[in-house]
């Protein structure tokens, strides 16, 4: 009854207040692990080498890969459950928690073991340079091999209405990988290897509570029989559907990082593959707030357009856009006037310390625009609305990053590629602006219902 009580509070209690709390619990997870990911930076460029950093970064697309099949179905899942449960059908929302596990499960095993098998021309495709590869194919072998063990859902999670577990399950491993990355990497001086090895050793952690929440947890939710394991066609073509532009958006941002690797390889060197390997951390680190407030929002907007309290939906999704906005404004003002001191707190590298603080400011006047899209999209796919996110993600990318990356890259080399990250924000801001209000005017005015 507890964890039931937790769920309905999502259709009863305060829009801002709910929002304030999911939103909050969640940027302190992708916090933490975001510092963690500076740490483990910090420690391969201090300890091993810049180059080791390097290595890490030019496989880290790899990384985000796993974490697009996680996502894809973490997304489309917690879709169909928070509807599920706002609909009281709890049947429904227990064979999709069982359906997908089974589906990550096989997709990453596969994916696993190809990775372990193509290792070495892989990094090469991705980047990397002669005295780079060893490092990024040492580190990426070790990652493949623990794929399995990278997600805990904390998606579906939070559609339970269990924010402190969903934070829980972010902090208690990157707390063990950190201090595995201190041991393997200071202590005993395994290198690339040691970071690959607490990454994959926290994984398994994460793993471990996801298993406890969903199956063995007491006063849960759902009710997992190992009969939903089946493969149930329509809820698995429902999640997959819906979580598509998850993976699509995930998926995609591997390319940019996989295009913008070799667009450094080819106008810095591995100077520039340093640069980016720090500046890239500390940018990605810097937006986790926005996906914070984007991962607290999407329970909210499910569950009540489950409900169809359309008022509510709307209150939801505009509060988050305020957030946003007023968060990426913040941000770029930090990294404009202390842009020197954040990266001198992160390396000694002669050539990050010179570079990178106007790499930096020039990737932060992204952020007061990257937070509406993420928002907006993150919104459509809610409420199940496919198409629309998958447009705004994948279109995105293809149409508009990818374009936009290349072209500055080629007229303006190495300032041309940091600024191109605002110059496509800019574009995406406007077109989810124009979908969003498109949508809203289209929805027989049920979204404009005050809550």
């Amino acid at each position: 009854m507890a964890a039931a009580s937790k769920t309905e509070r999502l259709g009863t209690q305060s829009i801002g207040r709910l929002l304030l709390e999911m939103s909050s619990q969640t940027t302190f997870s992708l916090l933490v692990y975001a510092l963690y990911t500076l740490i483990d930076t910090y420690f391969l460029s201090v300890d091993v080498g810049p180059l080791a950093a390097a290595g890490a970064s030019v496989i880290a697309p790899v990384l985000t890969a796993l974490g697009a099949v996680a996502t894809t179905v973490g997304a489309g899942g917690a879709s169909v459950v928070s509807r599920a449960l706002g609909e009281g059908n709890v049947p429904l929302a227990s064979r999709t928690v069982a359906n997908t596990f089974l589906i990550f499960w096989v997709v990453a095993l596969i994916i696993g073991m190809l990775g372990v098998i193509l290792i070495e021309p892989l990094v090469r495709l991705l980047g990397a340079t002669d005295r780079i590869a060893p490092y990024a194919t040492e580190y990426g072998r070790i990652i493949f091999l623990g794929a399995v063990t990278s997600t805990g859902f904390s998606a579906i999670i939070r559609a339970d209405g269990n924010a402190r577990f969903s934070t829980l399950i972010w902090i208690i491993p990157v707390g063990v990988n950190v201090a595995l990355c201190w041991l393997f990497i200071v202590v005993l001086k395994l290198g690339a290897a040691g970071a690959a090895l607490a990454t994959v050793c926290a994984q398994t952690v994460s793993l471990g509570m996801s298993l406890y929440f969903f199956f063995w947890r007491k006063h849960r939710s759902y009710d997992v029989k190992a009969a939903y394991f089946r493969p149930n066609a329509p809820i698995i073509a429902q999640v997959l559907l819906i979580g598509f532009p998850s993976f699509a958006k995930n998926f995609s941002v591997s390319l940019v990082a996989v295009i913008t690797n070799n667009l450094l390889r080819q106008l810095g060197g591995e100077g520039a593959l340093s640069v980016y390997a720090i500046v890239g951390r500390l940018y990605a680190g810097l937006l986790t707030p926005q996906l914070g407030i984007v991962q607290g929002m999407q329970p909210l907007v499910g569950y009540n357009f489950g409900q169809r309290t359309f008022g509510r939906v709307w209150k939801t999704v505009r509060l988050s856009l305020r957030a946003t906005v007023l968060y990426g404004v913040l941000a770029c003002g930090v990294c404009l006037l202390f842009s020197a001191a954040l990266l001198t707190a992160l390396s000694k590298d002669h050539a990050v310390l010179a570079q990178g603080p106007g790499a930096l400011q020039l990737l932060a006047l992204a952020f007061p625009l990257t937070g509406v899209s993420l928002v907006v999209a993150a919104a459509f796919q809610a409420i199940g609305r496919a198409r629309e996110a998958l447009g705004l993600t994948l279109g995105g990318i293809l149409l508009v990053k990818v374009p936009v990356l290349l072209l500055a890259a080629h007229l303006f080399g190495l300032h041309g590629l940091w600024i191109s990250e605002a110059v496509s924000e800019g574009v995406l801001c406007l077109t989810a602006w124009v979908m969003l209000k498109r949508i809203w005017e289209r929805s027989e005015g049920g979204l404009r219902q005050r809550a």
